[in-house]
C-alpha cells in the first residue's frame, strides 16, 4: 500500500514535467508594435521562420500598432505567460512609461528577456543644398550659425529626436526640433526643404542619398556598419557617441523555464542562419545576437541612459 501511495503522490509532478517537456504543442505568436510593412514587421517575419522551424512550430507575427509602439508590450505583459505570446521589442518602448506614462507594463519587471536579434543604426541626414557632407562639417555649420538650423523629429521622445537632442548636447550645438507624425513626413520636410537635417533610418537614408536627394552625414553606432563602411559613425567627431535602437524578442514574466530555453534556442538557431544575417545587413541592419541572461544584464543601463535623454527633453 505504502508504494502505491508512493507512486500516487509524484504523480502530479511527474504529469507536470511531461506538459513540460512538451512544449511547444502549437503555434507561437510574435506581437510587433507597428504596422505591417515597416522596418520591426519586416525582421520580424524575416526571423521568425527560422526560428519556428528550429522550435517546431509556427511562429506567427502579429502587429497591434499604436501609441508609440506601447500598445504591443502591454498587450503580451499581461498575457497568460505559458510561452505561446512573445513580443518583439525595440528600445524606443521601453521608455514609453517616462514618455507616455502609465502603459500596462514595466520594461524590466514585466518580461523575461528571450535575446536581442540586431541593431538598427540611425543615419543623420542633410539637404541636398546644405553645406556640410559629413559630421565634421555639420558640427562646425551648425556652431557657426547657432539657432539657424532647424531638424525633423518624428515625434516627440522618438528615438530619433532623442539622438538629435543627445549629439547637439555633446557637441554643444543648438539645433531645433520640428515634430512630425512619422518617418515619412520628417523625410518629405526635409526633401522639400523644410528642415536641414534629420535622423531617419539607415536604409531610407541610402535610398535617397542614392537619388543624390540628401547627404549622409553619418550613422548613430559606435563602429562603422558592415556594409557601408564609407558612412562613417558619429563618434568619429563626437568620442563615444551611439544611439543605435536594438531589436529584441520579450515573453512574458514568468514564462515556465523550459519555454523560455526553447525560444532561447530557437532564436539563437535563427540568427546563426547566414541567409537571415545577410538579408538582414542587406536591409540596413546589424545581425547583433545577445543571449537572454547577457540582454537581461545590458537593458536596465539602457533604459536608464534614453530614460534619462527623455527625461531632459520633456523638462524642457
Amino acid at each position: 500500500m505504502r508504494g502505491i501511495l508512493r507512486t500516487l503522490a509524484i504523480l502530479p509532478f511527474m504529469a507536470g514535467a511531461a506538459v513540460a517537456q512538451d512544449y511547444p504543442t502549437k503555434p507561437v505568436t510574435m506581437v510587433v508594435g507597428f504596422s505591417a510593412g515597416g522596418g520591426m514587421d519586416t525582421l520580424a517575419r524575416m526571423a521568425a521562420e527560422p526560428a519556428g522551424e528550429a522550435l517546431g512550430q509556427q511562429i506567427a507575427v502579429e502587429n497591434r500598432p499604436g501609441a508609440g509602439g506601447t500598445i504591443a508590450p502591454g498587450y503580451v505583459a499581461n498575457a497568460e505567460p505559458d510561452g505561446y505570446t512573445i513580443w518583439l521589442g525595440e528600445t524606443a518602448a521601453t521608455i514609453g512609461p517616462v514618455v507616455h506614462g502609465d502603459v500596462g507594463y514595466d520594461p524590466i519587471d514585466s518580461f523575461v528577456p528571450i535575446a536581442q536579434l540586431a541593431v538598427a543604426p540611425l543615419a543623420l541626414v542633410a539637404g541636398a543644398d546644405v553645406e556640410a557632407s559629413n559630421i565634421q562639417e555639420f558640427v562646425d555649420l551648425v556652431k557657426a550659425n547657432p539657432g539657424q538650423y532647424f531638424y525633423a523629429s518624428p515625434g516627440v521622445a522618438t528615438l530619433q529626436h532623442l539622438a538629435v537632442e543627445a549629439l547637439a548636447d555633446e557637441a554643444g550645438l543648438e539645433l531645433d526640433a520640428i515634430q512630425f507624425q512619422g518617418g515619412s513626413p520628417s523625410m518629405q520636410a526635409l526633401l522639400s526643404g523644410e528642415v536641414s537635417f534629420a535622423v531617419v533610418s539607415l536604409n531610407a537614408a541610402r535610398s535617397q542619398a542614392e537619388g543624390g536627394n540628401v547627404k549622409i552625414l553619418g550613422v548613430t553606432t559606435a563602429e562603422p556598419v558592415p556594409g557601408f563602411e564609407e558612412i562613417r559613425p558619429i563618434s568619429d567627431v563626437i568620442e563615444g557617441f551611439s544611439a543605435a535602437p536594438r531589436q529584441f524578442v520579450m515573453a512574458p514574466a514568468g514564462t515556465p523555464d523550459d519555454a523560455v530555453q526553447a525560444l532561447r534556442d530557437a532564436f539563437r538557431t535563427a540568427m546563426e542562419n547566414e541567409q537571415l544575417r545577410e538579408d538582414l545587413s542587406a536591409r540596413g541592419l546589424v545581425p547583433t545576437y545577445i543571449d537572454g541572461p547577457d540582454l537581461a544584464e545590458e537593458l536596465p543601463g539602457v533604459i536608464e541612459t534614453w530614460s534619462e535623454t527623455a527625461r531632459s527633453v520633456l523638462d524642457n
